[in-house]
């Protein structure tokens, strides 16, 4: 019950957000929404079959995501990326939320999820990849 709230709320906040123009509310529901479940991404993506990728590093992050995107889709494969660049939990459990049915279920064969690459350990405490790819790595 508690998912399905957090889902419509997402969606309904980050509509909110782009039609005053006040971003493209990417980041508030899954803000807001880790508060309220810091597990929501474990517990939507225990509800998928989905493989998650996730892309990490200090460059290219964006261009591998749509290059790899591009060859899935060509298999025929749906794929959800966090293509508004928030690359942050807040940023992974919005595009989660937004694109979840009220039920939770997320009908996507892959997700590709740009990750910061400082955040990457917080990442996969919730998340069980099938994949990682690390870009290179600067210290900044």
């Amino acid at each position: 019950m508690v998912t399905t709230i957090l889902i419509l709320f997402g969606k309904m906040l980050s509509s909110m957000v782009q039609g005053l123009n006040l971003g493209n509310g990417s980041t508030w529901p899954g803000h807001i929404a880790l508060k309220t479940n810091k597990h929501i991404i474990r517990d939507l993506l225990a509800k998928t079959k989905m493989q998650v990728i996730l892309i990490a590093g200090t460059n290219g992050k964006t261009t591998t995501a749509t290059l790899l995107k591009s060859a899935l889709e060509l298999q025929h494969k749906r794929v959800l990326q966090n293509e508004s660049g928030a690359n942050l939990l807040n940023g992974i459990a919005s595009t989660l939320l937004l694109h979840a049915s009220t039920s939770g279920r997320i009908n996507y064969d892959v997700a590709i999820f740009e990750v910061d690459e400082n955040a990457l350990p917080l990442v996969v405490k919730e998340i069980t990849p099938s994949y990682v790819v690390l870009l290179n790595l600067f210290r900044d």
